[in-house]
């Protein structure tokens, strides 16, 4: 299983620039630590995320790395043309000299939909169409399109991906979607526990895993996860109490239904989702149903060995959450590549210097 790191890089304070200094700094420092990817995730119009325009940011993350994959966990295919969308992350597949990893999703936030004049209606239908253009482009010298909601005629990319065949993630949260990737023969997925533990969401992976399987499809499965090392599990969780209620406070106000309103169809699970969660967050109990990894070295390397016998092959680790300190953030990656990610190196236990 290999490593990385995930942003969706809330800045409560209105900081930006120093927001995304730090982010720039701590990838250069993962690089050197062994970490192997970075992902990022697209938000927009609140603290939760500062990142509405994730393929500028990977084209800067290009620039300060040598060897990371960057990807996207995720690009929201409902918020943009599929056209630009194609052209945007080509041109960061030959900044970064064929980098990336591309995820996809279709959103879930009423206040970026409203805010970007887009209704919640339909997005399963844009989403697919989205995915067969993006595809398509990057795949084809030349590449025409009759659906719903977009047609295109002979369209051709300049410039093309550096990577004869991109990665090509789908985000897979509910149950729904994970039926849906072996519908559609995707060959990528990503998941998260958040709608679902993590012993239902481990049993979901399993399944999908064996069906896609049976259809000759070995499947390459992206977990992201939110995580803190330290010498005992009492201190891991008091590293991050502070930054996780505050980060689930922050992103159960923003999802389907949160503030009384219908969820949209399709968007139901969210929904229940919120009501469940509502109060004051327990992170021990969140620690407990494996939503987060907040343990000791040798208690973290058994969980992860435990995640990685149902299939998964890359992590990234959430370590800066609820906008954390970027000491903090620093001291944990630390903490990761010393004590935890030697194990599952082939070359075995590794020392980094003090």
């Amino acid at each position: 299983m290999k490593f990385g790191l995930f942003y969706v890089l809330e800045c409560y304070d209105g900081k930006y620039e120093k927001a995304y200094n730090e982010m720039l700094e701590q990838i250069q420092y993962a690089e050197e630590l062994g970490f192997e990817s970075v992902w990022l995730a697209e938000h927009h119009f609140t603290a939760y995320g500062s990142m509405p325009s994730p393929q500028v940011a990977a084209a800067a993350i290009a620039q300060v790395t040598k060897t990371m994959d960057i990807g996207m966990a995720v690009c929201n295919l409902n918020f943009d043309n599929p056209v630009r969308i194609a052209e945007d992350f080509a041109m960061v597949d030959n900044l970064s000299n064929g980098r990336l990893k591309f995820g996809a999703g279709r959103g879930y936030q009423p206040v970026e939909f409203k805010g970007l004049g887009l209704e919640m209606k339909d997005t399963r239908e844009v989403f697919w169409e989205s995915v067969d253009i993006i595809k398509g482009l990057w795949y084809n010298d030349t590449f025409s399109y009759d659906g719903k909601h977009y047609q295109l005629e002979n369209v051709s990319l300049t410039p093309k991906p550096v990577q004869e065949r991109i990665p090509f993630y789908l985000a897979a949260i509910s149950p729904a979607t994970f039926d849906i990737a072996v519908e559609k023969g995707m060959t990528e997925f990503m998941c998260t526990p958040t709608l679902m533990d993590m012993n239902e969401l481990k049993k979901y992976i399993s399944e999908t895993r064996s069906r896609m399987i049976k259809q000759g499809i070995n499947p390459s499965i992206h977990m992201n996860l939110q995580m803190n090392i330290a010498d005992t599990q009492e201190q891991a969780i008091k590293n991050v109490e502070k930054e996780m209620a505050r980060y689930f406070d922050t992103v159960l106000n923003q999802v389907p239904g949160a503030r009384g309103e219908k969820a949209a169809e399709s968007y139901e699970r969210f929904a229940e989702v919120a009501q469940e969660m509502s109060g004051p967050v327990d992170v021990k109990s969140l620690n407990e149903a494996g939503i987060a990894l907040l343990e000791d070295p040798d208690t973290a390397i058994e969980k992860l060995e435990d995640i990685e016998k149902y299939g998964i092959t890359s992590m990234s680790n959430w370590f800066r959450m609820g906008d954390m300190e970027h000491r903090k953030v620093m001291k944990t990656m630390k903490n990761f590549a010393r004590d935890v990610m030697p194990y599952f190196k082939p070359t075995g236990k590794k020392t980094i210097t003090q």
